[in-house]
């Protein structure tokens, strides 16, 4: 009889980054769907939606995960839903883990529940980019510091423009058009993924607290 996920499945065949992912649909996206209006921010021409339109699988698999997700807050099952994502990210063995390749945060609510997965899962590293820096913000305030292992990087929401005031940051940055180098902030580190066929290969910045901030290239 074929497995079900009633509360969302973690993705555990990304071949481009180490460990699982965990995605929903980018149409969704709060603070990203107002950004991708806006020339000159990384969600512009955003390449989720892109490839969600192109290939209706990849979008029905991550509408399924928002519509489990908002079924279980919406129920106050969000316990299960974190012992569940926490049950399929150990069972795959995986020592990394992403939070939305795809998507971003939906609520505050949210942010707990992944927060309550880490605390499930203490030898796995969580990384979480977002856009949603209000939310975190939030969050912080009323429930304190996130789990060690979790490490959340609030994006710029310009290309190349000032670094998030936030512990730990993010940019996408473009070449300068006299040096040909990347416009990388000071005390930025460069995403080299572009030269190793798009793919992390031995890096784990994204996931390390003692990297502040990273710069990717603009796809």
């Amino acid at each position: 009889m074929p497995k079900t996920y009633p509360y969302g499945r973690i993705g555990t065949k990304n071949s481009k980054m180490p460990g699982t992912v965990y995605s929903v649909t980018a149409h969704a996206c709060r603070t990203g769907s107002k950004l991708a209006q806006i020339e000159g921010t990384p969600c512009h021409g955003c390449y989720a939606l892109r490839l969600e339109r192109f290939r209706p699988m990849v979008h029905a698999a991550y509408q399924a995960n928002l519509a489990a997700w908002q079924a279980a807050e919406l129920s106050g099952n969000t316990g299960a839903w974190s012992r569940n994502m926490a049950e399929q990210i150990t069972s795959s063995g995986a020592a990394y883990h992403r939070w939305f390749d795809f998507g971003d945060l939906q609520s505050v609510g949210m942010l707990l529940a992944i927060a309550n997965v880490c605390e499930l899962t203490p030898s796995v590293k969580h990384w979480l980019p977002t856009q949603e820096r209000a939310m975190v913000s939030e969050y912080v305030s009323l429930f304190g510091p996130l789990p060690s292992n979790l490490l959340v990087r609030v994006s710029a929401s310009k290309i190349d423009g000032a670094l998030p005031s936030s512990a730990h940051g993010s940019v996408v940055v473009t070449k300068d058009k006299k040096t040909k180098a990347y416009k990388v902030p000071s005390g930025a580190t460069l995403c080299e993924a572009k030269t190793r066929g798009n793919k992390c290969g031995p890096c784990r910045a994204c996931w390390d607290h003692a990297v502040p901030a990273v710069a990717y290239p603009k796809h």
